[in-house]
């Protein structure tokens, strides 16, 4: 698949239990092996390194640090069909306990707004509005209004 639907459209960063960047060796580490995993994955149409564009919608990493310098190295981005985001969120809360002392936020890509979300703390609710998030940047039609989208993340 090529063009718009295997384009990264969510951007996994991995950060320590207290949402600070991990150590690079680790990082390098733990975001080749989630990658690897995913790639292996029915649901995930492509998992890459994370950089430059795929970045500039997440917030400054702890510190303030630039994002290049701070969470390249523990980024990840993805191209995820909207209707596979449930098994995503779950395989996600499964690699997490899997991976005691690591953290996943998660951001769409494009997104201005700057929201990061935690997967494991997300409810049905908020996939729901994560679900159409994405459908409206693959351009398709959304059943429920944007702001209603919005305002059910759970923030990390």
């Amino acid at each position: 698949m090529t063009g718009l639907l295997d384009s990264p459209n969510i951007t996994l960063l991995l950060t320590d239990a207290r949402g600070r960047p991990l150590p690079a060796e680790d990082a390098l580490d733990r975001a080749a092996a989630l990658r690897h995993e995913l790639r292996g994955m029915e649901f995930v149409l492509s998992a890459t390194p994370a950089t430059g564009p795929a970045l500039s919608h997440l917030p400054l990493a702890a510190g303030g640090r630039e994002p290049a310098e701070a969470i390249t190295l523990g980024a990840v981005a993805l191209a995820v069909l909207p209707p596979l985001v449930p098994a995503l969120i779950v395989y996600l809360r499964a690699w997490v306990q899997r991976n005691q002392g690591v953290r996943i936020r998660l951001a769409v890509a494009g997104d201005t707004d700057g929201a990061v979300h935690d997967p494991s703390r997300m409810g049905e609710k908020a996939q729901k509005a994560l679900v159409e998030r994405l459908r409206q940047r693959l351009g398709g039609h959304s059943a429920q209004g944007q702001a209603d989208g919005e305002q059910t993340w759970s923030a990390a």
